[in-house]
């Protein structure tokens, strides 16, 4: 899948673009060869598409497969719906496959050393590796809580944290996380 074929970016990019036309109305006219214009100069949809490529890791190398593809294929092996795996990674690391939290977590989907370990993820900062790891953590603490919002708890916090408080623990962080992986789910900002 290619991000142009995203329809949510689709829409996001057509925004974009009238924005910039809007825009480019109350700006004076630039002469062509106008050296005051920087060649690499773009517009905010031109700027839109580098920041979706970049968080993605769209741009990277054309023989590593793409993060979409992985993130299909490991989450309907895990009987994951794969808008929330993305919502997850999003919230965890923003796409950033070399992404370390400051307590440790690792790669996209951030996970810890021993989740990473007993999950048997050799690079946690490998996509493919990180995200089948992931979404296997994600998919038994859905099978073991039987709710999205106790699985993103535990996610989170941990499933010793879930079973502590019978439902999801008073952590700010984890409320906070489990709203805004739901945003993201549901095609929020």
């Amino acid at each position: 899948m290619k991000l142009s074929d995203l329809e949510s970016y689709q829409r996001i990019r057509a925004r974009m673009e009238e924005i910039e036309g809007i825009t480019e109305r109350f700006q004076p006219k630039k002469q062509e060869g106008d050296p005051t214009k920087k060649p690499a100069e773009s517009g905010f949809a031109d700027t839109l598409d580098a920041k979706f490529k970049e968080l993605s890791g769209m741009d990277a190398d054309p023989g590593q497969k793409d993060l979409a593809q992985i993130i299909q294929k490991e989450a309907a092996k895990n009987h994951l719906d794969p808008n929330l795996v993305k919502s997850v990674i999003r919230a965890e690391s923003g796409f950033r496959s070399s992404a370390v939290s400051p307590k440790g977590a690792m790669g996209l989907m951030q996970l810890m050393p021993g989740t990473a370990e007993a999950l048997g993820v050799e690079d946690p900062f490998d996509p493919e590796d990180n995200i089948a790891g992931g979404t296997r953590f994600l998919a038994d603490m859905v099978k073991k809580f039987g709710d999205t919002n106790l699985a993103l708890a535990a996610y989170n916090a941990g499933p010793g944290a879930v079973q502590k408080y019978d439902g999801v623990p008073p952590y700010r962080e984890t409320k906070d996380y489990i709203k805004k992986v739901n945003r993201y789910w549901k095609g929020e900002k």
